[in-house]
């Protein structure tokens, strides 16, 4: 559920006149955007609020916008999430694990799909060793 960006100011104890103040913008054009759509908003106001927040941009329009979760497969072009995979092998190990955990909720990123990734496609020996002493062959 995306949070009300007036609903954030006040909770960090922060005004519109503030964060207009620290960014330079205009207190009218920032009360004015707000009424709007966060889609309708500009960079500039964006990182403005999240610059008098402590945040990052993305991190904040995460917080103020919702996003439908869609999880994107292609088995013909070997891809989760438009990460590409190098093998089939790798491909459905990872997209058996997301799918697995889609399920339970999760909704992963790309960036959560190319740790994933990484992971199928260069094992660290380490762990490898680990479970092959937990489990045996």
């Amino acid at each position: 559920m995306a949070e009300n960006i007036i609903n954030i100011l006040k909770t960090n104890n922060m005004t519109v006149t503030f964060v207009a103040q620290e960014s330079g913008l205009d207190v009218a054009q920032v009360n004015e955007t707000l009424k709007r759509p966060v889609a309708t908003w500009s960079i500039q106001i964006l990182n403005a609020l999240a610059d008098a927040l402590g945040e990052r941009p993305g991190e904040l329009l995460d917080r103020i916008q919702d996003f439908d979760f869609h999880l994107h497969t292609d088995d013909d072009q070997l891809t989760i999430q438009h990460v590409q995979f190098q093998t089939p092998s790798s491909y459905q190990q990872v997209r058996f694990a997301v799918e697995s955990n889609v399920l339970e909720g999760w909704e992963p990123t790309a960036t959560d799909v190319r740790r994933l990734k990484e992971s199928a496609e260069n094992p660290d020996d380490e762990i490898l060793m680990e479970i092959e002493q937990l489990f045996g062959d």
